[in-house]
């Protein structure tokens, strides 16, 4: 026998069968058929209320960061699922962690159906909780239903003191510290599997958002992976969960679980319930530490929020010798989350003995303002300087001993007061 032809051929041989098991390996990867059984990759971009027709992000997450301890530290998210097989209604799990160094961390949860409103929030207790927060969510992966949970694990160190290890030091004495590692020698390290905790999976939020490129503001994350903490499950067409999430098992990390994520990240603390997903914090839904007076009208269901000269940041102008007031950004994000109605009345009596020179370069920028009022017992020239009053929807500015200067590009109309 001709060797050369011989390995020649065996060479073909071989080729063909990679070539053919290549194949059938991206034809299952690409297709359907191989969603599940062959993919790790898991896409979970959107949920749909049946009532409405509305189309909502799977995940929502909000953090603030509190760096200028203005508030408190909260780190939010809400899961929104269906809340059974049948996906016929939404399901909403909400969970808010305040950050605290000093009393420590503290953990709250509430629900919510068809995007009502939350329930009351409380406490996370691990005696009577832990079960229900394990549950499965139901959403859908290209048309196909699945199960989602929270179940990841991760290997925890244990040091076991060792007693030969132990005498040999003691023996040894600083011989053995010299030449070993001392201490952390006499102990033996094995690893335990631990599942995480959900305190665990909303710090990670919290460094997810913080780290992210898109900075403050609102945005849309459309490829967060979370597959250290949430495993996705088949669910076959008898409604059986499968008993091994996709792409391994429960004690795998399943790589590339992405959803979107809709996130509001605020450098400031929260001060007050409204800024809450959940229109609370802690449980208290009366919560506010901004100093600003806020009325609930009940007869149209507004809120009516209250500002005046001091809710405003001021920068000064080293040309025009004074002062120019704004509201924060921070404060005007707020703001622009919620339907609500805001009054300003900017007393320049109360200013103190600057010279208040007016409103800032978009001062209010985006903000509905229902009314705005400038006053003082002198006479005073404002300026309105570009933008400061753009998209605030004002007509009309209700005006006390003030002659306005208006560089705004708004037009409206003055109204003296007597």
């Amino acid at each position: 026998m001709d060797m050369q032809k011989f390995f020649d051929g065996f060479l073909v041989l071989i080729t063909a069968v990679a070539v053919i098991m290549i194949g059938t390996w991206v034809w299952y990867t690409v297709s359907d058929k191989g969603l599940f059984t062959n993919s790790v990759n898991t896409y979970v971009t959107s949920v749909t209320n049946n009532l409405t027709g509305e189309e909502m992000s799977p995940l929502i997450a909000n953090y603030y960061e509190n760096y200028n301890n203005t508030g408190k530290e909260v780190v939010e998210f809400q899961i929104n699922a269906y809340s059974d097989q049948n996906m016929s209604t939404i399901y909403g799990r909400g969970l808010q962690l305040i950050i605290d160094e000093e009393e420590g961390n503290k953990l709250y949860f509430a629900d919510t159906y068809n995007n009502m409103s939350w329930v009351s929030m409380h406490e996370y207790d691990s005696v009577t909780d832990d079960e229900q927060l394990k549950e499965f969510y139901y959403l859908e992966i290209n048309d196909e239903l699945v199960a989602v949970r929270m179940d990841g694990t991760y290997q925890d160190p244990v040091r076991t003191l060792n007693g030969g290890k132990a005498a040999g030091l003691l023996l040894g004495g600083w011989i053995y510290g010299l030449f070993g590692d001392g201490f952390n020698d006499i102990y033996d390290v094995t690893y335990e599997e631990v599942n995480y905790t959900w305190e665990q999976f909303m710090l990670a939020i919290k460094n997810m958002i913080k780290s992210c490129s898109y900075g403050t503001g609102s945005y849309t994350m459309p490829l967060v992976d979370l597959g250290n903490f949430l495993h996705v499950y088949e669910v076959a067409e008898d409604g059986t969960v499968s008993d091994t999430p996709i792409g391994g098992n429960a004690n795998e990390i399943l790589i590339n679980s992405y959803f979107t994520c809709d996130v509001h990240y605020s450098r400031g603390g929260m001060t007050y319930a409204k800024q809450s997903m959940f229109g609370q914090v802690a449980g208290d839904s009366n919560y506010n530490v901004t100093g600003i007076e806020f009325d609930v009208q009940y007869y149209n269901a507004s809120i009516v929020y209250n500002l005046d000269e001091q809710d405003f940041e001021t920068r000064y102008s080293q040309v025009d010798k004074g002062y120019y007031y704004a509201l924060s950004s921070n404060l005007i994000g707020e703001l622009k989350k919620y339907d609500i109605e805001i009054n300003i009345v900017f007393n320049i009596d109360n200013c103190g003995a600057v010279n208040v020179l007016g409103l800032d370069n978009y001062a209010l920028y985006g903000v509905k303002v229902n009314s705005l009022t400038i006053t003082s017992t002198t006479e005073q020239d404002i300026n309105l300087l570009v933008g400061s009053l753009k998209d605030t929807g004002l007509t009309k500015i209700n005006v006390k001993n003030i002659t306005i200067n208006n560089l705004s590009g708004t037009e409206v109309v003055l109204n003296e007061m007597v």
